[in-house]
């Protein structure tokens, strides 16, 4: 059934595409309200909207499943570059600067420095993992790389990270 279902979808057939995806829908909103909070509908409406536009280049090497998440997930990272693409200010609140407020400041402007040093795909593999909290398989899956990959950008990106906070060069 689901073969027929995706031949259908991949001419254009709308009620075999819902039908294909339907499975996975509720999972994937889940996803993506994880990684990006309120502009979720936006989002998912967006990945779903990829996902029918390009079911004709499904090929099968992977599931349906790990197609559309990877499909959500960068619909998600796209999503976050938009939004963090221009600095946002927010007012300091003298009453709750407690002492050593200055110094956490300082490393928090270093830490923003350093990490605007690196490249989009860079920043997106460690929103991934340390931001929302996915393993290095997950990551792999996302990005599309493997997990070897993963982990040996990780490794570079933790010591060019520290490297730079150090007082070191990028």
């Amino acid at each position: 059934m689901e073969q027929d279902d995706l031949r259908l979808a991949q001419q254009k057939n709308p009620h075999a595409f819902e039908r294909l995806v339907a499975p996975y829908l509720r999972g994937l909103y889940g996803f993506i309200v994880h990684r990006v909070g309120e502009e979720a509908e936006d989002v998912y409406q967006d990945a779903l909207l990829s996902a029918w536009h390009s079911i004709g280049r499904y090929t099968g090497g992977s599931s349906l499943k790990t197609w559309l998440y990877a499909i959500a997930g960068n619909k998600c990272m796209d999503h976050l570059r938009k939004k963090y693409r221009t600095p946002h200010m927010t007012e300091l609140d003298e009453r709750t600067a407690g002492p050593g407020f200055e110094e956490q400041s300082d490393r928090t402007l270093d830490l923003h420095s350093a990490m605007e040093t690196l490249a989009s795909q860079d920043k997106a593999l460690l929103y991934l993992v340390y931001a929302q909290g996915m393993t290095v398989a997950q990551a792999a899956q996302v990005m599309d790389i493997p997990e070897g990959t993963v982990k040996s950008r990780l490794f570079t990106l933790r010591k060019r990270l520290r490297n730079t906070l150090e007082g070191g060069t990028p």
